[in-house]
């Protein structure tokens, strides 16, 4: 599959997630996945969409695999937050949200051309 291809997947995938067709964008993400495996950008959108679709102990599965890939940058801690709140483990979730809100914080933040620590 090209690039191109692989692009106009993710793409629909992005126009499911809109249109709240969960499932859909789920089995997509999931294909590019198989195609090109490990890669971020595509595992959290598969996160997001298993998580919309009310999957999230399969959400959760595509996070471990980002972590393992060294990429839980805040995104990941929002999205495993809200993963294991669905799954109604309240005390990780909060420390995924604590996890997460620390790094935003931590994160400088461009503000007229220049970087400041938000």
């Amino acid at each position: 599959m090209t690039a191109e291809e692989e692009s106009f997947l993710a793409l629909l995938g992005y126009v499911y997630m809109q249109n709240d067709r969960p499932d859909k964008a789920a089995v997509l993400f999931a294909a590019l996945d198989r195609l090109a495996p490990g890669q971020g950008q595509v595992l959290r959108a598969l996160a997001l969409a298993q998580i919309r679709s009310g999957k999230a102990q399969r959400a959760l599965d595509a996070l471990d695999r980002l972590a393992m890939a060294g990429q839980a940058d805040a995104a990941f801690h929002l999205l495993r937050a809200q993963a294991l709140g669905a799954l109604d483990r309240q005390d990780e979730a909060a420390a995924a949200m604590r996890a997460y809100l620390q790094l935003r914080t931590a994160a400088p933040i461009p503000v007229g051309g220049q970087i400041m620590k938000g």
